[in-house]
């Protein structure tokens, strides 16, 4: 016998005919109605609710909207990026201020060494005037160098002060008390040329280290004694004939008055 069955639109098909397999027709067997119509629901519902599904996601699809909000995790979010920002801010602050701090001690050191450099010059200046003629003045940053070559001060040989000597020396001292600020150093210097004395006297120095300290000393004491500079301030020194400053002897004769920045004088 025939079996009937429903196509896509629920209306009973009778298919031809299948034999057994010995021939004979099988019984046609007709499914209810009843059953029929639950399977057609069944599918409908189906498609209705996948179609309703896609289109929910098409929509927030093209909204770019994320179907489950979560508005605790933006909150975290936003505060991680305002921590950030927040010590970002202080770190700028802190170079801001480390810079500027760094650029108001160059401004003041530039105002030192620039008060130092004018009065430097100041000094240098001074001391020419002073000794116009007799000698030379020079200047090495903080340093400044007054050199007296020896037959202003002394006779050949000698280191008594002679007369033009000690007024050239009266007012080199009070050029200095003009400058307080500056330690003194007096630097005696001599030529190669040993001493000979007379056959069968004594020389009185020995040799040129002898004659360069006592020379230094000499200028050491009048400046003391007479031009009244601080003692606290000075010091002799004998550097014989090894330091020559020219290849012409009588140049290398010379007293030297070095200035120096001064060092805390002990009370």
């Amino acid at each position: 016998m025939a079996i009937s069955i429903p196509d896509a639109s629920g209306v009973l098909v009778r298919p031809p005919q299948a034999r057994g397999k010995r021939g004979e027709s099988r019984a046609e067997i007709r499914p209810k109605p009843q059953r029929g119509r639950k399977l057609a629901r069944f599918v409908i519902g189906t498609a209705v609710v996948v179609g309703i599904a896609g289109g929910v996601g098409a929509f927030l699809s093209s909204r770019g909207g994320d179907p489950s909000p979560r508005p605790a995790a933006a909150g975290l979010t936003n505060d991680g990026e305002r921590t950030r920002l927040e010590r970002e801010l202080v770190e700028a602050r802190d170079a801001l201020a480390v810079e500027k701090q760094a650029a108001d001690e160059l401004r003041a050191g530039q105002a030192v060494i620039a008060t130092k450099a004018a009065e430097a010059t100041r000094v240098q200046e001074k001391l020419a005037a002073v000794v116009s003629g007799q000698g030379q003045v020079t200047q090495d940053g903080d340093q400044i160098t007054l050199e007296l070559v020896d037959k202003v001060l002394f006779q050949i040989g000698e280191a008594e002060l002679t007369e033009r000597g000690k007024a050239v020396l009266a007012r080199v001292g009070a050029a200095l008390n003009d400058v307080p600020d500056k330690q003194i150093w007096v630097q005696g210097h001599t030529d190669d040329s040993p001493i000979r004395p007379a056959k069968g006297v004594t020389p009185r120095f020995p040799s040129n280290w002898e004659l360069s300290s006592a020379r230094a000393l000499t200028v050491v004491h009048y400046l003391q004694t007479e031009a009244k500079v601080d003692p606290r301030r000075l010091a002799a020194v004998a550097f014989g004939e090894h330091r020559p400053a020219s290849r012409v002897k009588a140049k290398n004769r010379r007293i030297e008055i070095v200035l120096y920045p001064k060092h805390q004088l002990a009370k």
